[in-house]
């Protein structure tokens, strides 16, 4: 693997976020010739170049909706990959802001396409989400549409280019997530608040995921959509852990209210469609949904014997988990410390 990052130039759209700084991390593992993260969030960024001092990094503040700087930044850099993680990803504040989320995620991601295009970019990566399948919401709906723009434009990039997809469940632990929202509730004395604990999420280590953001970059032909192995919890488990968790270090108890599903809200999310199962392939850690027509051979893929794939239908974390993930998180003052803008 190390190979094919040897000398390259790399942009992370969205790179101060949970994946990007993530992704940006595990590159300078290799022998890169820079890195550019590039993000609107001015905080983050002087933390991020603060904790990771390496002269192969570049910080540019700048907005995915705004073209002309982004083709400044191109223009300056000759990148060969480009992974493009910014995104407005809130559901509910997009559900009240709908047009934002269609400037950033649609407008934002077609932007970062027609630059990759027109600068010879070889890899484009784009990081989607579960609710981009069967969207519900607005921010799914920005999602799916900004795939249908990656993956459309995999078929009249230049030889030699390849833009491909990859989609993932909830970070565990990430920032703004639901146990360090909840744990921060708890700290302040405030209830938890619970849409439905029938309420079923995938869920992920980020340290994995962006381990298969690598791989999925060197198996890559363009059009694919990468999709990670993954478990799930319950909330009603979360809600369980959390009390055994909480009374063991605090001896408290701790206070919950449902308030039933949100607008746009699902109880359970897919990760790959109807229409997508047919072109589904599998090696040990990820699935694939090829493009069709095409040779998943020429990759060592075989096909994945599933009729779906949804988080109430693959093995659950137990609370035992759940307890320890919460554990962590009261360790850790970057999570509970308060909530930055949108990984844009």
């Amino acid at each position: 693997m190390k190979d094919i990052f040897k000398e390259k130039k790399i942009l992370v759209t969205g790179g101060t976020g949970s994946i990007g700084s993530e992704i940006v991390k595990q590159l300078l593992r290799f022998d890169i010739n820079k890195i550019v993260v590039y993000s609107i969030d001015e905080i983050e960024q002087y933390i991020m170049s603060q904790s990771l001092r390496d002269s192969r990094l570049e910080f540019i503040l700048g907005d995915v909706r705004d073209y002309r700087h982004l083709d400044s930044v191109f223009s300056q850099s000759d990148f060969d990959f480009v992974y493009h993680a910014a995104a407005l990803k809130h559901v509910v504040m997009c559900e009240r802001s709908p047009i934002e989320p269609v400037k950033t995620n649609i407008e934002g991601t077609q932007n970062v396409i027609d630059l990759s295009v027109d600068h010879g970019v070889k890899k484009l990566l784009f990081i989607s989400t579960d609710k981009a399948v069967y969207p519900t919401n607005v921010m799914g709906a920005t999602k799916f549409i900004a795939e249908r723009l990656v993956l459309n434009a995999s078929r009249y990039a230049k030889e030699g280019q390849a833009f491909s997809c990859i989609r993932f469940g909830n970070v565990a632990n990430s920032r703004g997530s639901v146990i360090p929202v909840f744990v921060s509730n708890l700290l302040d004395n405030k209830p938890i608040i619970v849409t439905d604990r029938r309420i079923t999420r995938f869920t992920m280590n980020l340290d994995d995921a962006v381990n298969l953001i690598l791989k999925a970059t060197v198996l890559m032909k363009g059009g694919e959509i990468f999709i990670m192995k993954m478990k799930a919890f319950n909330l009603g488990d979360l809600v369980e852990a959390l009390q055994r968790v909480w009374k063991k270090t605090s001896g408290g108890k701790i206070r919950v209210q449902e308030m039933g599903l949100t607008l746009g809200e699902k109880l359970h999310e897919e990760l790959v469609s109807g229409l997508e199962i047919d072109d589904m392939y599998e090696m040990d850690e990820l699935y694939v949904v090829m493009p069709h027509p095409s040779d998943p051979r020429q990759v060592g893929l075989r096909k994945a014997e599933v009729a779906s794939y949804r988080s109430d239908g693959v093995e659950l974390i137990s609370t035992e988990e759940l307890g320890d993930i919460i554990l962590e998180c009261m360790k850790s003052k970057d999570l509970l410390r308060p909530f930055s803008s949108p990984d844009t």
